[in-house]
């Protein structure tokens, strides 16, 4: 599998060095290049392969379940195989630990994972991110009702308290005055319950930092739209809080807030899992973006390693039922059994002898990997972070796998004692990183085949008659526009060599630019393009008709 993608990323590289040294070898023609025009070839940008999903990839508690949602809403399974994986991990965070090395313990990994669903508007993201995170609303629900009943209790034990405390003070001047001995002190004033969060969706940086201090197990942070709260991440003077959520991702690392009038609020372990959706579209543009040298390449992108992108289905049908019942009160059982798992430590996992084997294996082809200079730097740093990963996802299966029965029953890291994580989960670890593996080459494609992209972008906008109506366009004209990858002489250069080994374009040269100026570069449009142009025009205007 890992080798049937990889060749077809080096296959898809030779095409397009082909491309440009053929282009090179047009370009030295000045003037119209004369002759009938071809028929322009189709421009796209084509994406890298990923492969299908296995269902065996996830594990026994859970994968009927994931697989009866994915087939009512008629999605790609991958939708929601990759969100019950983040749902399990943001009810794990620090419950557990894995050590991945044998014999060193001060590596040890929190299985917090951060994730989501790539996929253009309309495609159930949201639908399928709700359907999953069903039973961990219900286990919120209850954990509310829970906290409602403790607060009104608690107002009574406050009541009762004042009470004995206006009580004391009396009995304590009576005292003091006529020199008798003093009555005790009251015991320490009842403590507020806290609330019990899985979930949490829009909150401040500081609501936040509180959300953790009152479940240090971890939370869960939903987004509908990530690229939203990486944008907002992005923003001048929100780099204390981004600079938190980085830390909150490694799952150890404490963090204080000093706020007057609010005191100080120390978080022993900042821990959050993550999870969302995003469009290509605004993936891309973000990516160009952020993946350039400055403050905003700081690794948040490569820290979102369950980003799953399948290819849209081709095949639909209606489907019409409710959900099975039994395989969602199944999945129900397991993530409560978790969620109402509370360990005073986390409970401290290793690898069997097995899949100690595996784990050895599988990192020393990792790091190879990672230090192969054929790979973008982003890619590099995202495939790093692989690290935890695999650690991460064997003992999040494991633990699924334990707790099906619906209950937990774990020994806690302080009494010197571990768990082990068996193979099979193990292999199924590493057989989840060679699939997210595809989609990260994917996802990292709108980097690291920028000229595709920008041709493909440019052709539309041909099409679309948006440039070139005269039939000839320049260079300054495509740059100036400001359009996406297209906003700099060398890019929309670029550009243009790929339409015109496409037969789109033919090169010829101005006596002098239009303002008397240097001479500009110019290009003949072909006809047919022109054509297309027309009809779209054509159409536009009708439909403009029709709405007068």
């Amino acid at each position: 599998m890992h080798e049937e993608w990889t060749q077809a990323l080096d296959e898809q590289a030779a095409e397009f060095r082909s491309w440009l040294a053929a282009s090179g070898a047009a370009r030295r023609q000045p003037g119209s290049a004369g002759g009938p025009w071809p028929e322009p070839e189709p421009i796209s940008e084509t994406l890298p392969p990923v492969p299908e999903f296995d269902e065996r990839l996830l594990p026994d508690s859970f994968r009927p379940w994931v697989a009866d949602i994915a087939e009512r809403m008629q999605v790609p399974i991958d939708y929601p195989a990759a969100i019950s994986v983040l749902a399990l991990s943001g009810v794990v965070c620090r419950r557990a630990l894995v050590q991945p090395k044998a014999n060193d313990p001060t590596w040890k990994i929190v299985p917090n994972l951060w994730g989501g669903i790539i996929a253009p508007p309309g495609f159930l993201k949201s639908p399928v991110i709700a359907a999953v995170l069903h039973p961990l609303n219900a286990i919120q629900a209850d954990w509310r009702r829970a906290h409602e009943d403790a607060e009104a209790e608690f107002k009574l034990a406050i009541e009762e308290f004042e009470l004995a405390r206006a009580a004391w003070k009396e009995q304590y001047k009576a005292a003091l005055k006529k020199g008798k001995d003093l009555p005790e002190r009251l015991q320490q004033e009842p403590a507020p319950p806290a609330l019990r969060r899985l979930l949490v969706n829009d909150a401040t940086f500081e609501a936040l930092h509180q959300v953790m201090s009152e479940n240090p197990h971890g939370v869960l942070v939903v987004r509908d739209e990530l690229i939203g709260w990486w944008a907002q991440l992005d923003r001048a003077g929100r780099e204390g809080e981004r600079a938190f959520c980085l830390q909150a991702w490694n799952g150890d690392t404490g963090h204080t807030i000093d706020r007057i009038g609010r005191g100080t609020i120390h978080v022993e372990h900042c821990c959050m899992a993550m999870l969302g959706g995003i469009q290509p579209p605004r993936l891309r543009g973000y990516l160009n973006d952020a993946l350039e040298d400055g403050p905003t390449n700081d690794g948040l992108i490569q820290r979102f390693q369950v980003l799953v992108w399948p290819d849209a289905p081709r095949d639909w049908r209606y489907v019409d039922r409710p959900a099975t019942a039994e395989l969602a009160d199944r999945a129900g059982r397991m993530l409560r059994a978790l969620a109402d798992w509370q360990p005073e430590t986390p409970a401290l996992f290793k690898f069997d002898e097995d899949a100690q084997q595996l784990f050895r294996a599988w990192l020393s082809e990792l790091e190879h990997k990672v230090r192969n200079d054929d790979l973008h730097p982003a890619l590099v740093s995202h495939l790093a972070k692989y690290r935890k990963l695999m650690p991460a996802l064997a003992v999040l299966f494991e633990l699924a796998d334990r707790a099906e029965g619906g209950f937990v029953s774990f020994v806690s890291s302080d009494s010197g004692q571990t768990q082990k994580i068996r193979l099979e989960h193990a292999r199924r670890a590493a057989a989840w990183c060679d699939y997210l593996e595809a989609h990260a080459h994917r996802i990292y494609s709108c980097i690291t085949t920028p000229q595709m992209r920008a041709a493909s972008e440019l052709a539309e906008k041909l099409k679309q008659g948006r440039i070139g109506q005269d039939g000839t366009i320049s260079i300054r004209e495509i740059y100036r526009r400001g359009w996406a990858g297209l906003d700099t002489p060398e890019s929309a250069r670029a550009a243009l060599d790929i339409l015109e080994d496409a037969g789109w374009v033919r090169p010829i040269q101005a006596e002098e630019g239009r303002q008397g100026g240097r001479p500009s570069s110019l290009y003949l449009l072909n006809p047919a393009v022109r054509s297309v142009q027309a009809k779209s025009e054509e159409k536009a205007n009708r439909e403009g008709e029709r709405e007068r």
